[in-house]
């Protein structure tokens, strides 16, 4: 069984005249929701093993308060720069790609092609859009990350926080 929770980094600010938008941080707002998201996942007993996320500073910040806040190391986290903006085929294919010792796996990345993903990987277009600091957890009945594929996966939740 293999469950794959793609998550949509918090609420970022636009950031300062020049600065660059991989440098974008989380609003105080966004680091209430990466919280809130947090504690979701962790009630729903949906706390991955591990984490890939990209290295965006809005998605290192994410990813740093879901860690902390359901009991994650560090460690857990494998950054990947090719994540930053990826589109649909590359989120898929980084999935495709993990250990097969990992059961479950988050990816904190971006829209649009988290959203993408999502209903490439679910049956139907069940998922018209992802706002900031959700997830949406789809599940397979398989052994390798390698055999799951487009419109097999089963939809087990889409966790917004009330932040």
């Amino acid at each position: 069984m293999k469950t794959l929770l793609l998550i949509r980094h918090a609420e970022a600010g636009w950031g300062d005249f020049g600065q660059a938008d991989i440098e974008r941080s989380l609003t105080e707002h966004g680091i209430k929701q990466a919280h809130h998201l947090a504690s979701k996942i962790r009630d729903e007993s949906l706390v991955p093993d591990v984490i890939f996320s990209s290295t965006a500073k809005r998605t290192q910040m994410t990813a740093q308060i879901l860690t902390a806040e359901m009991g994650l190391p560090i460690e857990k986290i494998v950054w990947y720069n090719e994540l930053y903006l990826a589109e649909a085929e590359k989120l898929f294919a980084t999935a495709q790609h993990a250990g097969d010792d990992i059961q479950s796996l988050a990816i904190i990345a971006h829209n649009p092609g988290l959203s993408e993903l999502a209903n490439l990987l679910l049956p139907d277009d069940a998922i018209h859009g992802m706002s900031p600091a959700t997830a949406v957890v789809i599940r397979w009945d398989v052994a390798c990350w390698q055999d799951i594929s487009a419109g097999t996966g089963s939809f087990i939740a889409h966790l917004c926080p009330n932040a």
